[in-house]
Order: structure tokens, then sequence, then C-alpha cells
């Protein structure tokens, strides 16, 4: 079986072998998973607050609460995207591999 001598080394699929990295890559996967529920959130927020526009039939109220629905949704939007940016400073200033 000479073919078999050329394989390479056993490669470890898993990212948790560092004991150190452990703490960079959870705050990884947790940035990650968080912007993307975000973006799942802040959709189903614009649809629910579209749907309460088009509902309200010029219901102050009903056109109110749908302005606020948006107002937030754009407000949990912002504050995800810019804890992104800020890991991404971080990484770049402490050396870190965060995102």
């Amino acid at each position: 079986m000479p073919h078999l001598a050329q394989i390479s080394g056993i490669y470890n699929p898993t990212r948790f072998t560092n004991p150190t990295g452990l703490p960079t890559v959870f705050a990884s996967l947790l940035l990650q998973y968080a912007i993307i529920g975000a973006g799942f959130v802040f959709f189903v927020q614009l649809i629910m607050a579209g749907f309460s526009f088009l509902t309200a039939a010029g219901d102050p109220a009903k056109i109110q609460g749908a302005t606020k629905t948006l107002t937030h949704a754009l407000i949990g939007l912002i504050v995800v995207i810019t804890a992104f940016f800020i890991a991404q400073i971080l990484e770049v200033i402490l050396g870190l591999n965060i995102v």
C-alpha cells in the first residue's frame, strides 16, 4: 500500500482545541448568531409595522403604534450592527480573532 504513505496529518475540525482561544471563539459565535437573529427579528417587526400601517385606517393611535414598532426595530438593528463594528475595531486594536 504505497499510496497510503502520502496521507497528511489528522485534521481536527473543532475550533475548541486551544483553551485560551475558547472565549474568542464563543464571542465570535455569539456575535454571528446575534446578527442573524437581529436581522430576522427586524424583518418580522418590519412586516408587523407595515401590516399595522395598512390596517390603521387613519386611526392616529394605531399609526403611532406602528411608527413606534418600526422605530424600535431600527434602533435594535443599529445597536447590533454597531456592536459588530465595535468588535471589528477591538479585533484590530487588541489583535484578537473575534469575528
